[in-house]
């Protein structure tokens, strides 16, 4: 079947998640007059943030959102913070992930996937009008906005159900373009053609649901939507 869709992690795949929380956490340390490794903290901030996607997940208690994840793993990393964090400064924090800088290839990439002609669609734990927000500032509209609000959290394979169902294609006809390896393992594991944007160079932890590509960045990504285009 031809291909149709191409679907796009945003905050690994499209966005410097850590290098914009990196800026937002030094920001708070100074105001705080607090010692602390900006990056260090946005990166362990990220971690804990995936932890908590998986967690909620599992445990099925209420519906994904997105920023329930983020408060927690925020709240966890800056615990230590005396007095504690305040409401304020993690709603500072918590708009952060609405102004988080593109990789320097990503316009490229997306015009040259918009001339093609394909159904573009973000896929991404985030809650949609946070993703509205972020997406907003990036010079190419995408035709969807899946977000796994209200569901569960990716890797589950409702997510990538959703995705399907949202832009009116069958799995053989949408590539994805994942940002992170659980991201990675999921779509492959739906039966999705995935490309993982792999910018650690890590290999998947299950080989049973490595993605058919991989690229370090995101300039990967049009070779195999050319291929693709060409064989079927």
């Amino acid at each position: 079947m031809p291909l149709k869709a191409v679907t796009l992690d945003v905050y690994s795949a499209l966005v410097d998640t850590v290098g914009g929380l990196a800026s937002a956490v030094g920001a708070l340390l100074r105001a705080r007059g607090a010692a602390g490794e900006p990056r260090a903290l946005a990166h362990l901030w990220r971690q804990r943030h995936a932890e908590a996607l998986l967690v909620l997940t599992a445990l099925d208690r209420e519906p994904a959102r997105n920023r329930v994840a983020i408060e927690l793993a925020a709240r966890f990393v800056l615990r230590e913070l005396r007095p504690p964090l305040s409401d304020e400064e993690l709603d500072l924090l918590v708009e952060a992930w609405e102004h988080l800088p593109p990789w320097p290839e990503t316009e490229g990439v997306l015009r040259a996937l918009r001339e093609r002609g394909l159904l573009l669609g973000s896929l991404s734990n985030g809650d949609e009008m946070m993703l509205r927000r972020l997406l907003a500032r990036l010079p190419v509209a995408f035709d969807h906005v899946i977000s796994t609000e209200g569901g569960r959290f990716k890797p589950h394979p409702s997510i990538y159900a959703r995705a399907l169902q949202r832009l009116q294609v069958v799995r053989e006809e949408l590539l994805h373009v994942a940002g992170s390896p659980t991201d990675a393992m999921g779509a492959t594991a739906a039966g999705i053609t995935t490309l993982w944007v792999n910018r650690t160079g890590e290999p998947v932890l299950d080989p049973r649901f490595a993605p058919a590509y991989e690229s370090p960045d995101l300039r990967g990504v049009i070779p195999v939507v050319d291929s693709l285009l060409r064989s079927r």
